[in-house]
């Protein structure tokens, strides 16, 4: 094994001995010296993997290392990067160059070493576009990526655009022209392999660009839709609180509602015996008296007896009471279901069935039973409420007659 394998067998015999350390440094982005890992963190800030951070006990990794990690897993990986194409054509151009010229002079060895610089820079400068490409779209395309409100996703897509039009300013800079002319000196066929593939990949990268520029157009522009759409909303909702003007009216307390529809005041249960009622502290005190008297405390009754048989003749059945009024507006609502395109009439179905009870409170009835359908049913049922409009709104305020037809 030469020299040059035997540093790069050390290196790699270092992050493996270093593995729980390094991962710990890379995912908390700090690591802390103590007695037992002080050696092996100086050997690693020797080979240049860690360096010191704020604090002289304190290590990150080096930024080699880092952005080494962040490639092969792709993570935190921003796609906004320093890409300057114009630069990195020179280089390329520089290299071949001198490739060409220790070709045509046989110098087998400078040959390969600019072929290898060639490769490592074309390969490095499409992988770069390839990774910004990729997680640029991942970022936009997600519902809120990296951020976690529609303003600041909004913002982040701006930027985005902003980024990927630069983007396309930089690649217009490359002309196809010239990278066919960098093999046209009978160039042998590795580097020829090379420049196409990179002229491939480059085209490929140009048009996934211009179908993504337009993807964020379209995103960018449906965001700030949902954006005005919620301002409003939050408007509407802050002005009804301020002007409370309209309250729904409460027909359970009027004495034209039946009995059965008006509203109870509830059960009140007590958990235990009332101990603070008046009436019951005499009988209470005559107990504890008489407790306090006793020298022997009574015996619990014996609880170990025969099971009785119960007597199904003694058992009496609780009929079901279903709501009357409940039952009509199903009804009425199976009449509109019978024929399609045929209009009922809520208040004739009231005349004609002659139900006690008001009408106007029937056709609240209607109305309320309505809303709580289905949405499949809903969508079958039209319902229209005729009767008069308060100022300043624009529904029926007042309902004095509902109209149900069957639309499908």
């Amino acid at each position: 094994m030469s020299f040059d394998q035997q540093q790069v067998a050390s290196l790699i015999r270092k992050f493996a001995s270093a593995d729980k350390l390094l991962a710990e440094a890379y995912i908390n982005g700090i690591i802390y010296v103590d007695d037992q890992n002080q050696k092996l963190i100086e050997g690693l800030k020797k080979t240049g993997i860690l360096r010191i951070a704020d604090r002289s006990d304190e290590y990150r990794l080096t930024t080699d290392i880092k952005h080494l990690i962040d490639r092969l897993l792709l993570r935190n990986l921003r796609y906004r990067h320093n890409t300057d194409m114009s630069k990195m054509i020179n280089g390329v151009e520089e290299d071949i160059e001198a490739y060409r010229f220790a070709f045509e002079h046989n110098e087998q060895d400078e040959a390969k070493y600019h072929l290898e610089q060639i490769d490592d820079n074309l390969y490095e400068s499409m992988e770069m576009l390839e990774n910004s490409l990729s997680v640029m779209f991942s970022n936009i395309t997600s519902q809120f990526g990296f951020v976690n409100s529609l303003a600041s996703k909004i913002r982040e897509n701006e930027r985005a655009l902003a980024y990927a039009q630069l983007l396309v300013k930089e690649l217009n800079q490359i002309n196809l022209n010239d990278c066919y002319n960098w093999f046209n000196w009978a160039a042998p066929p590795e580097l020829a392999h090379k420049i196409i593939r990179f002229i491939d990949q480059y085209k490929s990268i140009v048009e996934r660009l211009a179908s993504i520029v337009d993807r964020m157009k379209t995103l960018l522009f449906t965001l700030r839709l949902q954006e005005q759409t919620a301002n409003r909303t939050r408007a509407l909702a802050q002005y009804l609180k301020q002007h409370p003007e309209w309250e729904p009216q409460d027909w359970s307390n009027e004495a034209v509602v039946p009995k059965m529809l008006q509203r109870g005041t509830g059960l009140t249960l007590q958990a235990g015996i009332n101990t603070t009622k008046a009436s019951l502290q005499a009988d209470f005190i005559n107990i504890i008296q008489q407790l306090k008297r006793q020298a022997r405390p009574i015996a619990s009754k014996d609880k170990s007896r025969d099971s009785i048989a119960v007597n199904a003749e003694e058992t009496a059945t609780i009929e079901y009471l279903r709501d009357v009024y409940e039952t009509h507006v199903e009804t009425l609502f199976a009449q509109a279901l019978e024929k399609q395109g045929h209009q009922i009439s809520a208040l004739d179905y009231w005349k004609t069935v002659k139900l006690d009870i008001n009408p106007d409170l029937w056709l609240d009835l209607v109305f309320a039973q309505y809303c709580c359908l289905q949405q499949h049913i809903k969508r079958v049922i039209a319902l229209e409420m005729q009767g008069k409009t308060l100022s300043g709104f624009n529904g029926n305020q007042l309902i004095s007659e509902i109209l149900l037809r069957r639309i499908k």
